[in-house]
C-alpha cells in the first residue's frame, strides 16, 4: 500500500540528530507528518540552579530537544511538556503522563493519522500503545538502547509494562541483533533489526588539512575525536587514563571532546591532575551541523562507552572515512566487523584502549574502503527499509 496519501504520527523524545535526519527523508513519502516531542519544563531551570545534577538535565529542555532547521513543509513538530522531577524512582510515572498529554494534544489539535511510530519503548512507546488503543491505528516502536538492555530489567514493574508495550506493537524495530536478543528474553517476537544511519548532507569525506585550518588546529599533530554527553555510562574516565598512557609513548597528541553533562567538573579536574591540559580539549556542546569539520580534522574517532545501543556517531565517523575505535557493547561489534573499519576494545579497560589507540594511529587506513562500506548506512538506504515496514502494517 502506498503511503503518499497517508498521515504519520511520530512520538519521540527529541527532534534533533538521528530522528530528525530520519524524518526529513521519510516525510517525502507522506502527505503529513506530525512529530510530538517530549521535553522537561523543569530542565529549563538548569541554568538558574548551580547543581551538577540539575544542570545535567539541560539536554531535556525544549532548546536542546528540538531543532527546527530545514523543517520539511509537511512536517509539524509539536512540543509535549512532561512535568516530573528527574529521579529514577519517579520515572515509571512518566509513561501515564506522556500518554495523557499526547492524547490531549491529538484531540485538541484534531490530528488525523494513519500510522503511529514511537521512538524508544519508554515512555514514547507506552504513549504509542495508548494512542493505538484509543484510535485503532497500527503501531511501530523503535527500541534504541536503554529501553531494551536496561529499563526492562530494573524491576518487575518495568519488566511487565514494557513486555506489554512491545507486544502491543504491530512491529518492533531495533538497532542491533544484541538488542533483538534482549527483546526475545521479554517474549517479543515481531522484531526487525535496522541499524541507525547518518545524513549524507551533514556527514561526508572532507579534506583533513582544510578542516584543521578552519578549526585552527595544528596540521602535524595526531588528533583523536570523541563526542558524547559527560555521563558515567560513556566511560570517559577510562579514555582520559588511556590518553595519559598514549601521551607517554606518543607526546604529539590531541584529544578533542564535544559534549556536556554532569561529569564536566570531575573530568576537568582529572585532566588537570594528570597534566593533560594541552592534550585534552573539552569543547562543550556543538550543533549537529557543525560536527563535519571535527570529523574531517581527526585521525580517528574513539568511543569509550560502557553500554550502548547502536551509536549514531559510529555511522557518522564511517561516513567521513574515519576509523571507529569503540568498545564491544551493543551493536558496535556488528558494524565494526572488520579491522578495515576500526578496532574493538573491552569496556572499562584503559590499558587495552590505549594500546588500540596507539595501534590505530600507526595504521594506514583506507578511507575509500571505509566510505564505500558506510554507504549502506545512509538514511536514504535505511529509510527505504523503514518505509517497507510501514507498508506491511498499513
Amino acid at each position: 500500500m502506498s503511503t503518499g496519501e497517508k498521515n504519520l504520527l511520530i512520538l519521540s523524545h527529541t527532534y534533533n540528530s538521528f530522528i530528525k535526519d530520519q524524518v526529513e527523508i521519510i516525510a517525502k513519502d507522506f502527505k503529513k507528518v506530525y512529530v510530538l516531542v517530549r521535553y522537561q519544563p523543569v530542565a529549563e531551570l538548569s541554568k538558574y540552579i548551580p547543581l551538577s545534577y540539575v544542570k545535567s538535565r539541560a539536554k531535556y529542555s525544549k532548546k536542546y530537544s528540538i531543532d527546527l532547521s530545514n523543517l520539511p513543509g509537511n512536517v509539524e513538530v509539536i512540543p509535549v511538556p512532561l512535568w516530573y522531577l528527574p529521579f529514577k524512582s519517579l520515572y515509571y510515572s512518566v509513561g501515564k503522563q506522556h500518554a495523557s498529554v499526547v492524547l490531549n494534544i491529538i484531540k485538541k489539535k484534531k490530528i488525523k493519522f494513519d500510522l503511529i511510530h514511537a521512538h524508544f519503548g519508554w515512555s514514547a512507546g507506552y504513549a504509542g500503545m495508548k494512542v493505538k488503543e484509543m484510535y485503532r491505528k497500527p503501531l511501530i516502536i523503535t527500541a534504541h538502547g536503554y529501553d531494551v538492555y536496561d529499563l526492562p530489567f530494573r524491576n518487575e514493574k518495568f519488566n511487565k509494562t514494557l513486555k506489554k508495550v512491545y507486544t502491543s506493537a504491530d512491529k518492533v524495530i531495533t538497532v542491533s541483533d544484541k538488542n533483538r536478543q534482549y527483546l526475545t528474553k521479554l517474549g517479543v517476537k515481531n522484531v526487525s533489526v535496522l541499524p541507525n544511519g547518518y545524513s549524507k548532507e551533514l556527514f561526508y569525506h572532507k579534506d583533513q588539512k582544510l578542516c584543521r585550518e578552519e578549526l585552527g588546529l595544528p596540521i602535524n599533530k595526531k588528533v583523536i575525536f570523541t563526542i558524547g554527553n559527560l555521563e558515567k555510562v560513556k566511560g570517559y574516565e577510562y579514555l582520559i587514563d588511556a590518553l595519559d598512557i598514549v601521551k607517554k609513548k606518543y607526546p604529539d597528541i590531541l584529544l578533542l571532546h564535544i559534549g556536556g553533562g554532569p561529569l564536566e567538573s570531575q573530568l576537568k579536574q582529572k585532566n588537570i591532575d594528570l597534566g593533560l591540559e594541552n592534550e585534552y580539549k573539552l569543547l562543550g556542546k556543538k550543533p549537529h551541523n557543525e560536527l563535519i569539520d571535527y570529523f574531517g580534522a581527526c585521525d580517528i574517532l574513539v568511543s569509550s562507552s560502557l553500554n550502548e545501543g547502536n551509536p549514531t556517531v559510529m555511522f557518522e565517523s564511517l561516513a567521513c572515512g574515519k576509523p571507529f575505535i569503540g568498545t564491544k557493547v551493543g551493536g558496535v561489534p556488528e558494524i565494526i566487523n572488520s579491522p578495515d573499519y576500526g578496532l574493538l576494545v573491552d569496556p572499562g579497560d584503559s590499558v587495552f584502549l590505549a594500546d588500540n589507540i596507539l595501534k590505530s594511529l600507526n595504521t594506514k587506513w583506507d578511507s575509500q574502503k571505509i566510505l564505500q562500506y558506510s554507504r549502506q548506512f545512509s538514511w536514504e538506504v535505511i529509510s527505504k527499509k523503514i518505509l517497507n515496514i510501514y507498508t506491511e502494517v498499513l
